[in-house]
């Protein structure tokens, strides 16, 4: 299933321990999945965005298919499997060439031949030319043959990768480009009004909206045009703790709907206003600023709040002690149902999307940075060489990234890079929008 960036997406399948996660991370080029000797490892789906040769896809690793039904996460691990494989454009089935086709491998390509997908079987722990004689008599039914392949070393990777590029359904161009729209990613827990306010929003009843908790299940994508600006509202699943997300379906919702705030500008966080503010709230607000995005509180539902003269005082208490890392954010009291200062909400992410693209020029940047060294200069507590801030520069906006290029960047304490943040932010004036500082040294031949 496509994505809203129009990238296919690849599952890789098999029993446990064919070295599933060794070649989701082979792939990938770094590590991302945890991989060890012991079976059912990887419980969850993890996925990540790969790149090979001109071709961008989603890669998503699974838990090992087996032939009994279990209980608990062993049933969780087949369920969210299913779902894998369901979600995908093309699979990727490994077998291990050392033991030959199993039981579970017949299962396994029993459930993908049902499928109608395209599948590239692969037959890993091929490190040799013996082995590769071995992989060809490896015959995954109705698959067809098996192609060798080293998960751990590399060798053979060329031309599986080159079969899965041939296999891979075209590229289809996002539904909204990125520079022409600003993103908002609607997010927040089960049931709050998330497709509600989407539908307030857009004017039109576009999502399916329900009293039961977790009735969207994918993100969904809708472009709108308000006052001569473009928007993209991507309405999200529900996000709840991972530890009462139900097998299924909605794990992979709570996955795809972190994967929409990576790739939005401004996420409106919906709280809802009749039940005040959940530890789940402060947690989903957290990971979109992890993940760069800037935030607006909606407080939704406001209209079915008993008030009096201190009803909005208290609740702005309320959340300035749960969101202290969101001082700035603003604050929308709204109503999906009435139409309550709807209107609010686009324009101020439009200005928040405005302020995180600002580009500082570099002079500026190091007229702040020696003036902040002069008067707090980075302490050297793990040398006692003196640790000298060189330059700084703005390398990336969509969040606004600074590099301060150190001598000694192991000495310089993360409260240190946590401190040039804060001053970057307030002195550039990034208001409601997250700065990240990476320290860095200067390597030879880098322009100061």
């Amino acid at each position: 299933m496509r994505s809203s960036d129009g990238l296919p997406t690849i599952a890789i399948v098999g029993r446990p321990n064919v070295g599933k996660s060794t070649l989701f991370n082979r792939i990938l080029r770094r590590k991302r999945a945890v991989v060890h000797d012991e079976a059912g490892i990887t419980r969850d789906r993890n996925y990540a965005r790969g790149t090979w040769g001109d071709r961008d896809f989603w890669l998503v690793d699974t838990g090992g298919v087996t032939l009994w039904e279990g209980h608990g996460i062993e049933l969780e691990i087949q369920e969210q499997v299913e779902i894998a494989i369901e979600e995908a454009d093309l699979v990727l089935f490994l077998l291990d060439v050392r033991t030959g086709l199993s039981a579970e491998d017949e299962e396994v390509t029993s459930r993908l031949l049902r499928t109608g997908k395209p599948v590239v079987v692969v037959a890993n722990k091929s490190d040799n030319e013996r082995y590769d004689l071995e992989a060809l008599s490896v015959v995954a039914g109705g698959l067809g043959g098996a192609t060798p392949v080293s998960a751990l070393t590399g060798r053979g990777l060329e031309p599986v990768m080159d079969l899965v590029l041939e296999h891979l359904p075209p590229a289809q161009a996002p539904l909204a480009d990125l520079e022409d729209h600003v993103r908002v990613a609607i997010i927040g827990r089960p049931n709050v009004g998330k497709s509600s306010l989407v539908n307030a929003l857009v004017g039109e009843k576009k999502m399916i909206v329900d009293d039961a908790a977790g009735t969207t299940r994918d993100s969904v994508d809708t472009p709108v045009e308000v006052d001569g600006t473009k928007y993209l509202l991507i309405d999200t699943a529900g996000l709840r703790r991972r530890s009462r997300i139900t097998p299924g379906v909605e794990y992979w919702s709570a996955l795809r709907s972190a994967r929409a705030v990576r790739q939005s500008d401004v996420a409106v966080v919906v709280l809802d206003a009749t039940q005040g503010v959940s530890e789940q709230d402060v947690k989903i607000a957290a990971e979109s600023v992890e993940q760069g995005a800037s935030v607006i509180l909606c407080a939704n539902k406001w209209d079915a709040v008993e008030k009096d003269h201190d009803t909005a005082r208290r609740f702005e208490e309320r959340i300035a002690w749960h969101f202290k890392f969101l001082s700035d954010a603003p604050l929308i009291y709204c109503s999906a149902l009435t139409g309550r200062k709807i209107k609010r909400i686009l324009p101020e992410a439009a200005r928040l999307a405005g302020i995180r693209q600002r580009r500082i020029p570099t002079a500026r940047v190091n007229e702040v940075l020696r003036r902040v060294v002069e008067s707090h200069p980075p302490p050297s507590a793990r040398s006692s060489k003196v640790t000298r801030v060189l330059y700084g520069t703005q390398v990336s906006s969509r969040p606004p990234t600074f590099a301060v290029f150190v001598n000694r960047p192991e000495n310089v304490e993360g409260h240190y890079a946590r401190f040039l943040r804060n001053t970057f932010k307030e002195e550039f004036g990034f208001e409601g929008t997250p700065v990240k500082v990476v320290i860095r040294k200067r390597e030879a031949g880098e322009d100061p």
